[in-house]
């Protein structure tokens, strides 16, 4: 006889097997139908929460021409879990809140039971619990009497069982999308490469810039489809040739993403920082201790020697607190620091950049 675990197989000579037990109760089902006949065939489903599936997103961006790309989602299943022969499998893209995966169904008893009844239970029936599932323990499979009866309160109305629990009366999925693909085969241990969609879109160029870090160019890809995009590694690619691989965050429908290219070299950038004022002895925050108010300006260049305008974002950390900036810049405190020794704050500018015109 050959004993199958879960990590091993075991060849046990027939003449040492002395007993067999089914550890397990079999689950007996009772179909009853309005109108009072059980009928003699039903469909029975089953739904259940299972680890060890799971799937990995990632995208491919193909460059068609200065404002068009070609952006390909897929999706690779892991299968760790169990055979999955012709079945339709969906991608969910989201993160679902399952909150007793650890748990097996009330229908077990014992441990089960007093561990899952803590978490929904009231805790006046949880004495009844423990000791209703004590009970269920001491009782050996040889010594329990199957009893065939109807289900109990079957074909009762469905708003008198439901009483005061809450129902859900809409789909409730407006915050996941889901990508179905039927017929899918994937055997445990196998893993599966599936093409989710492929959807032509729009995009654009913005450069980042925070002294004293380089400037970065990165893609601006407009999402005009009907389905947002789950975050997920991201290879940009143009006329074969890599531009980028980065991580492409989540982006909803309407929404645009930014996906990192290189550091940008046709935009010349500058930075000066001068002190215009200086009060000695300000502020004394103790007694014998005391500090200077400084006054900084600090100027930015920037250059475009590529061919288009450039949309330029500009973010600077100041020391101290901001009092004026030019060119419509956006002044933000840190109200984390607001002591006065800690301040700081952040200037943010958004420019169109026009290129430089070339002398022929």
């Amino acid at each position: 006889m050959v004993l199958e675990t879960d990590n091993n197989n075991f060849a046990v000579p027939l003449e040492g097997i002395k007993r067999l037990q089914v550890l397990e109760k079999p689950l007996r089902l009772h179909v009853a139908s309005d109108s009072g006949k059980s009928p003699g065939k039903t469909t029975l489903g089953m739904a259940y929460l299972r680890k060890g599936l799971t799937w990995i997103p990632e995208y491919t961006l193909k460059i068609l021409n200065d404002d068009s790309a070609e952006l390909t989602l897929r999706g690779t299943l892991v299968n760790e879990a169990e055979d999955f022969v012709h079945c339709d499998v969906n991608f969910v893209v989201g993160v679902p809140h399952f909150f007793h995966t650890d748990f097996l169904a009330p229908i077990a008893v014992g441990q089960v039971i007093r561990s899952i009844g803590a978490n929904v239970a009231p805790r006046e029936v949880m004495s009844q619990m423990m000791n209703r599932a004590a009970i269920a323990n001491d009782v050996r499979a040889d010594q329990v009497e199957m009893v065939e009866r109807p289900a109990a309160g079957a074909g009762r109305d469905l708003k008198e069982v439901l009483g005061n629990l809450p129902q859900l009366q809409a789909a409730g999925g407006d915050d996941f999308t889901v990508y179905t693909r039927k017929d899918l085969t994937v055997r445990r241990g196998e893993k599966a490469v599936v093409t989710l969609f492929v959807k032509r879109i729009k995009f654009g160029h913005i450069y980042r810039w925070s002294p004293p870090h380089a400037l970065e160019h990165f893609l601006v890809l407009n999402n005009d489809t009907d389905t947002p995009w789950t975050t997920g590694p991201c290879l940009a690619v143009s006329q074969g040739s890599a531009l980028s691989e980065d991580l492409l965050q989540y982006v909803p429908k309407g929404g645009r993403g930014e996906l990192p290219v290189t550091t940008a070299i046709n935009i010349a950038h500058d930075q000066k920082e001068t002190e215009t004022d200086r009060k000695l002895k300000a502020h004394e925050p103790s007694n014998g201790f005391y500090v200077d108010l400084v006054t900084l300006r600090g100027e930015l260049k920037i250059r475009n020697f590529g061919k288009t305008e450039a949309e330029v974002v500009l973010t600077v950390q100041t020391p101290g607190k901001p009092v004026v900036a030019s060119d419509d810049g956006a002044i933000v405190l840190d109200s984390t620091k607001l002591q006065l020794l800690e301040r700081t704050g952040t200037i943010t500018w958004h420019l169109k950049v026009s290129a430089v015109r070339r002398k022929r």
